[in-house]
């Protein structure tokens, strides 16, 4: 075999083992149930905020300022305590919607990263204009 063949075979080796690393990798969005069947890896959990008197949020920067706790009920329904082993995000209570990478612990998830979609300001300015819209047309 000539060196460029042999170069060629290596470097289409080294990409098949890029693929297969990275499709191992993959995760998909799922709900607590999934998370609870396979504990054993991480899983990517939608879902939104509960806050009531029941279910707090606990945060306390002097204990530690890297957790707090929380409830999050998933696309499903299921609402499950979740443990976010991080600083908690400024604006964190009026996000429309959390998605949390992590694992079952018991009956919590303890999540180790964390993306929040939080209300436009863009939205706010065009309800605000549109309410104006309705009080100078009356």
């Amino acid at each position: 075999m000539k060196k460029m063949q042999i170069l060629a075979l290596i470097v289409i080796a080294a990409a098949i083992g890029v693929l297969i690393t990275q499709a191992s990798d993959y995760q998909s969005y799922g709900d607590f149930s999934v998370a609870m069947k396979e504990i054993d890896r991480n899983h990517q959990i939608v879902g939104q905020l509960v806050v009531d008197d029941a279910r707090p949020i606990v945060y306390n920067p002097e204990k530690d300022a890297n957790a707090f706790s929380f409830y999050m009920e998933d696309e499903q329904g299921t609402i499950k305590k979740v443990v976010a082993q991080m600083a908690k995000p400024q604006d964190f209570e009026r996000s429309e919607q959390i998605v949390l990478t992590g694992r079952m612990q018991g009956s919590q998830f303890i999540a180790h990263d964390m993306q929040l979609k939080c209300p436009s300001k863009y939205q706010d300015q065009a309800l605000q204009s549109q309410k104006a819209r309705q009080v100078v047309s009356k």
